[in-house]
Protein backbone atom coordinates (compact mmCIF):
# COMPACT_ATOMS: atom_id res chain seq x y z
CA UNK A 1 0.00 0.00 0.00
CA UNK A 2 2.71 2.50 0.87
CA UNK A 3 5.00 2.10 -2.10
CA UNK A 4 2.23 1.96 -4.70
CA UNK A 5 -1.06 3.46 -3.55
CA UNK A 6 0.31 6.13 -1.24
CA UNK A 7 2.94 7.10 -3.80
CA UNK A 8 0.33 7.29 -6.57
CA UNK A 9 -1.43 10.07 -4.69
CA UNK A 10 1.42 12.44 -5.65
CA UNK A 11 -0.42 13.23 -8.86
CA UNK A 12 -3.49 14.20 -6.85
CA UNK A 13 -1.91 16.17 -4.02
CA UNK A 14 0.91 17.83 -5.99
CA UNK A 15 0.36 17.72 -9.78
CA UNK A 16 2.48 20.90 -10.07
CA UNK A 17 5.48 18.82 -9.06
CA UNK A 18 4.92 16.56 -12.07
CA UNK A 19 3.85 18.98 -14.80
CA UNK A 20 4.18 22.69 -15.50
CA UNK A 21 1.15 23.69 -17.55
CA UNK A 22 -2.46 23.49 -16.42
CA UNK A 23 -3.26 21.16 -19.32
CA UNK A 24 -0.42 18.84 -18.40
CA UNK A 25 -1.45 18.90 -14.73
CA UNK A 26 -4.97 17.85 -15.71
CA UNK A 27 -3.48 14.93 -17.66
CA UNK A 28 -1.45 13.98 -14.58
CA UNK A 29 -4.61 14.00 -12.48
CA UNK A 30 -6.54 11.95 -15.04
CA UNK A 31 -3.82 9.32 -15.13
CA UNK A 32 -3.49 9.41 -11.35
CA UNK A 33 -7.18 8.64 -10.88
CA UNK A 34 -7.02 5.81 -13.40
CA UNK A 35 -4.06 4.35 -11.53
CA UNK A 36 -5.76 4.79 -8.18
CA UNK A 37 -8.93 3.11 -9.47
CA UNK A 38 -6.83 0.06 -10.33
CA UNK A 39 -5.20 0.07 -6.90
CA UNK A 40 -8.54 0.37 -5.12
CA UNK A 41 -10.00 -2.46 -7.20
CA UNK A 42 -7.01 -4.64 -6.33
CA UNK A 43 -7.24 -3.82 -2.62
CA UNK A 44 -10.98 -4.49 -2.67
CA UNK A 45 -10.25 -7.90 -4.18
CA UNK A 46 -7.54 -8.70 -1.64
CA UNK A 47 -9.82 -7.72 1.23
CA UNK A 48 -12.66 -9.83 -0.19
CA UNK A 49 -10.33 -12.74 -0.83
CA UNK A 50 -9.12 -12.69 2.77
CA UNK A 51 -12.64 -13.01 4.14
CA UNK A 52 -13.76 -9.41 3.76
CA UNK A 53 -13.26 -8.36 7.35
CA UNK A 54 -9.54 -7.58 7.65
CA UNK A 55 -7.00 -6.90 4.91
CA UNK A 56 -4.59 -9.68 5.85
CA UNK A 57 -7.29 -12.05 7.13
CA UNK A 58 -6.91 -10.87 10.73
CA UNK A 59 -6.71 -7.37 12.11
CA UNK A 60 -3.27 -5.81 11.71
CA UNK A 61 -1.42 -2.57 11.08
CA UNK A 62 -2.42 -2.89 7.42
CA UNK A 63 -6.04 -2.15 8.34
CA UNK A 64 -5.07 1.17 9.89
CA UNK A 65 -3.22 2.31 6.79
CA UNK A 66 -5.98 0.99 4.55
CA UNK A 67 -8.42 3.14 6.54
CA UNK A 68 -6.33 6.23 5.75
CA UNK A 69 -6.51 5.39 2.05
CA UNK A 70 -10.25 4.78 2.34
CA UNK A 71 -10.59 8.29 3.73
CA UNK A 72 -8.41 9.82 1.00
CA UNK A 73 -10.64 8.46 -1.76
CA UNK A 74 -13.20 11.09 -0.71
CA UNK A 75 -10.84 13.80 -1.98
CA UNK A 76 -10.82 12.34 -5.49
CA UNK A 77 -13.44 11.85 -8.21
CA UNK A 78 -13.45 8.14 -7.30
CA UNK A 79 -16.20 6.68 -5.11
CA UNK A 80 -15.83 4.22 -2.25
CA UNK A 81 -19.21 2.85 -3.36
CA UNK A 82 -17.43 1.20 -6.30
CA UNK A 83 -15.45 -0.90 -3.83
CA UNK A 84 -17.95 -2.64 -1.52
CA UNK A 85 -15.41 -4.53 0.59
CA UNK A 86 -13.46 -1.31 1.21
CA UNK A 87 -16.67 0.57 2.04
CA UNK A 88 -17.60 -2.08 4.62
CA UNK A 89 -14.06 -2.08 6.02
CA UNK A 90 -14.13 1.70 6.44
CA UNK A 91 -17.46 1.46 8.29
CA UNK A 92 -16.03 -1.27 10.53
CA UNK A 93 -12.97 0.85 11.31
CA UNK A 94 -15.10 3.92 12.04
CA UNK A 95 -17.20 1.89 14.49
CA UNK A 96 -14.04 1.00 16.42
CA UNK A 97 -13.67 2.97 19.67
CA UNK A 98 -9.91 3.39 19.22
CA UNK A 99 -10.34 4.82 15.72
CA UNK A 100 -13.07 7.15 16.96
CA UNK A 101 -10.78 8.36 19.77
CA UNK A 102 -7.90 8.93 17.34
CA UNK A 103 -10.18 10.94 15.04
CA UNK A 104 -11.46 13.00 17.96
CA UNK A 105 -7.91 13.79 19.12
CA UNK A 106 -7.15 15.10 15.63
CA UNK A 107 -10.39 17.09 15.39
CA UNK A 108 -11.56 14.82 12.59
CA UNK A 109 -14.90 13.15 11.94
CA UNK A 110 -15.75 9.76 10.42
CA UNK A 111 -16.44 10.10 6.70
CA UNK A 112 -18.64 7.07 6.17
Amino acid sequence: MTSEVHAAYGGHFAPKNLAETAKAQEEVKRRTYATLAGHYARMDGILSGNGGEWYLGKRSFADTFLYVLERWIEQTPLSIDDYPALRAHRARMEADEGVRLALKRQDMEPVG
